[in-house]
Order: structure tokens, then sequence, then C-alpha cells
């Protein structure tokens, strides 16, 4: 089964290559994992956050990202964004990513291949910087007999390429 999710991972990777080119960002998160619950540890992520559409009609942004709590646990993902301007300084960013989950010695989710919802909140900050909080969950989406699923909360760092 694990063969079989990293293949899908990589046949979605391999077609988002395209839309990955270096006029993006880089986004640098440390917040809690699994704040709702007994498992809390801290947690770090790095991402790509592409600033081409991939879908033109509904200006849909693909991201790619990799999350490390202190608990081992480790997250690969990618996914698409939408980026809405709430004024000149805020915006407000959904995402949904789906991808491979490592427990290490962290919190058990019921399988390897994992979804994640986002909602961002960031502020634009000088030479196209932001900084922003974030809120996810990751779950399975109910595919394992066993869907605890978590939360996390982040504060972000993001940078132009």
């Amino acid at each position: 089964m694990n063969i079989k999710i990293v293949a899908a991972l990589l046949f979605l990777f391999l077609s988002f290559s395209s839309y990955l080119k270096a006029d993006g960002f880089y986004s640098y998160s440390i917040g809690q994992f699994d704040v709702n619950d007994t498992f809390d540890s801290l947690e770090a992520r790095v991402e790509y956050l592409s600033n081409n559409n991939f879908n033109e009609k509904y200006e849909l942004k693909p991201f790619i990202g990799f999350m490390v709590n202190t608990d081992s646990g480790k997250y690969f993902y990618l996914g698409l964004r939408k980026d809405y301007s709430l004024s000149n300084k805020w915006n407000l960013t959904p995402s949904f990513a789906t991808g491979y989950y490592d427990q290490g010695s962290s919190k058990d989710l019921g399988n390897n291949l994992e979804f994640r919802s986002q909602l961002e909140l960031s502020y634009n900050l000088e030479k196209n910087k932001k900084v922003g909080i974030s809120l996810n969950h990751i779950s399975n989406a109910s595919l394992a007999d066993e869907n605890p699923g978590t939360e996390s909360i982040v504060i972000s760092f993001i940078n132009p390429f």
C-alpha cells in the first residue's frame, strides 16, 4: 500500500512540476502540532508557494511542503491554494493538500495517506514579504478504520524566491 501512495504522490508532483517555477515564495513556519489533543509537540514546516496559476479560471496556485514535529512525525504534501486580498495589507488564503505522513513517535493518524485543509491570514510587509498565522486540519478522510485527525496552529514567514 505504501508503494502505491508514494507512486501516486510522485505522479502528482511531476504533474505540478511545470508550475513550480522560480518566481514564487518560500514559507517557513513554526507552531504547535495537535493542539486539541495529548500529542502536542512543536511543528516546523517549509513550503514552496508557486506564483503561477494551476487553474486560470479559479486562480488556484500549487504549493509543495514538508512538515516535521518534535515527536519525529513527518508529512510531505502538495496541494492548491487561493489567495484573497482583504485590503492593501491583509490576505486570506485557504488551501488543500494531500500527502504522505510518517508517524514516527507522533500521533497515529490512521493511514499514511493524509489530507490537509488550512486557512491562513497574512499581513504584507515591505519588499513582497509576509507574516501569517494559520490553522490546519490533517486527516485521512475516513479512508482507514481510524480517523483521529489533528490540528496545528503555526506562524509563517513568507519570502519571495
